[in-house]
């Protein structure tokens, strides 16, 4: 029997959903930004954990942006309170935006996985399209090809069975 999607929204032990942000789920929060703004969002987050500090321009490049357009998103992150920023000085995210950013990676990461281990597709093509799709899907959805993802690969049975009919279906 299949459990439906909204227990898996409420679950207390859920890695994906988590209150904290304003007060308001963390999904709700998201669901206000555009995939563009979760971007930035990232791209902050990772120059942050190579240099500790950033600024607007690093995030233009980061972005593929112009510094223009990176200092408006930037704007629009403090009004969300997700960035702190004081005219050209340095940018760094809140702890709401720390926990956006972890968020965003653990669902890119949990895409990730289902493409390489489940879908058996290449690293590459794996990443891109989890960084696509993880500003797209609900949370529960990856949920649940979080669970699948576990399900084939502790089921060695099942696993293997999978992969013998994607490689008949797509070498034939």
């Amino acid at each position: 029997m299949l459990l439906p999607a909204s227990s898996y929204n409420e679950s207390e032990n859920d890695s994906i959903v988590e209150d904290g942000i304003d007060g308001q789920n963390a999904a709700e929060k998201r669901s206000e930004m555009s995939p563009t703004m979760e971007q930035y969002i990232e791209a902050i987050a990772h120059l942050l954990t190579n240099d500790k500090v950033c600024t607007v321009s690093e995030i233009a490049e980061a972005a593929q942006v112009t510094r223009p357009a990176a200092s408006r998103a930037v704007r629009d992150l403090v009004d969300k309170q997700l960035v702190v920023h004081k005219s050209y000085g340095y940018v760094d995210l809140t702890e709401d935006g720390h926990r956006l950013a972890d968020q965003l990676s653990t669902r890119h990461k949990i895409l990730f996985d289902f493409l390489t281990d489940v879908m058996k597709m290449n690293v590459a093509w794996s990443d891109n399209e989890a960084c696509r799709l993880e500003h797209q899907l609900d949370d529960a959805l990856i949920q649940r090809l979080e669970c699948l993802r576990e399900f084939m690969t502790s089921n060695a049975q099942f696993g293997s069975a999978w992969y013998d009919f994607l490689s008949n279906k797509f070498t034939s």
